[in-house]
């Protein structure tokens, strides 16, 4: 398995560097890596990441109090339309693979002209976290990406209607609400500066300790967050660390992108909002990390839309090949970690 994914990842870092000569077989290309990667995904064994079997009790057991309580309707039915070709939990994996990947790889292309550099930075992190683990809040992040465009637009309802569309499928795609304030606008110097604060200001959260759940008080978050921390008998509550790589980057390049977002909006109109978002990913991760799991995966949820940013780093330097170098070498260090440092999958399986 492991073997197979530095194929995939190779495979679409020469495209990338090669997609100008393609020509009218880059969308044949497109798809069949969408095929490759659906494959990939579907066809992995139970077991090979976390969640997985979770995933297989909830499907023997779809009425238990557990599996009710714990899963979104959406799985639930897919789940019972799948038991009637099988019982078994593969068709189940094999949907979600095909709606998370389609999902993407059609929104992609609403945001830039890029084909593959997109999905280098797609592969070497968003396809591990959810295709290949987090399916349902895989399938809720794709119908995001596919709502951004709508809301720099200003189609509101239409945005609402996708992000009520991804909450079936994870109900953490609730948080996503706030972001239908969000717009296209060009920033003008003065609110670059705001945004930019808001590296600093994770530093500053990070180092004193504070956080958002518990420094301002919430009626019944609060509390919920401090009885949560008191839990002493379950081990130390683990905060985001700020020397993590992934926020780093995510620092480095959002005030990277704050300087050239004028430049990068020549060739993708929707620059504007995605650095705004790209801010509030950075942002919830550590101003939320009394309870990890939620500061991580709101995080990560907004910051779905790296994928269509990061790539954009190859339209501020000349010569082009030197801008796509960095963008693989980003995916590089994300996959290298989500693959081997962090040990998430079991490649015996």
């Amino acid at each position: 398995m492991l073997v197979g994914l530095f194929v995939i990842f190779a495979t679409l870092i020469f495209l990338a560097f090669f997609e100008e000569y393609l020509g009218r077989y880059k969308w044949m290309a497109y798809i069949l890596v969408g095929i490759v990667l659906v494959v990939y995904a579907g066809a992995r064994p139970i077991g090979f990441d976390r969640d997985s079997p979770n995933y297989e009790m909830m499907f023997m057991n779809p009425d238990a109090k557990e599996s009710v309580i714990s899963v979104e309707p959406s799985f639930l039915w897919i789940s019972k339309i799948c038991s009637l070709l099988v019982q078994d939990v593969r068709p189940v994996l094999v949907m979600y693979a095909i709606l998370g990947v389609t999902l993407k790889l059609y929104a992609i292309k609403r945001y830039t002209p890029l084909f593959f550099l997109p999905l280098v930075i797609y592969f070497g992190n968003f396809y591990y976290l959810h295709e290949l683990t987090q399916i349902r809040a895989g399938i809720a992040s794709a119908f995001f990406l596919l709502a951004v465009p709508f809301m720099a637009d200003k189609k509101k309802l239409a945005a609402l209607g996708l992000i009520l569309l991804a909450c079936l499928f994870h109900y953490s795609a609730l948080s996503l609400l706030p972001l239908l304030f969000l717009d296209n606008s060009p920033m003008g110097r003065v609110k670059k500066i705001i945004v930019a604060l808001v590296v600093p200001l994770c530093f500053v959260l990070y180092f004193l300790g504070l956080d958002m759940l518990t420094t301002v008080p919430i009626p019944y978050v609060t509390d919920k967050v401090e009885a949560y921390k008191a839990m002493s008998e379950y081990g130390p509550v683990e905060k985001n660390s700020i020397l993590n790589p992934f926020p780093l980057m995510k620092m480095a390049v959002l005030l990277y992108f704050l300087y050239f977002s004028d430049t990068i909006a020549k060739y993708v109109p929707y620059i504007h909002i995605l650095v705004k978002i790209l801010a509030c990913s950075l942002f919830v991760y550590f101003a939320f990390s009394s309870i990890t799991i939620v500061s991580t995966r709101i995080s990560e949820l907004y910051g779905i839309i790296e994928i269509v940013a990061y790539p954009c780093i190859v339209f501020t330097i000349k010569p082009r090949f030197v801008g796509k170098l960095l963008v693989c070498i980003i995916a590089i260090i994300e996959m290298v970690f989500n693959s081997i440092v962090w040990d998430f999958f079991d490649f015996d399986v």
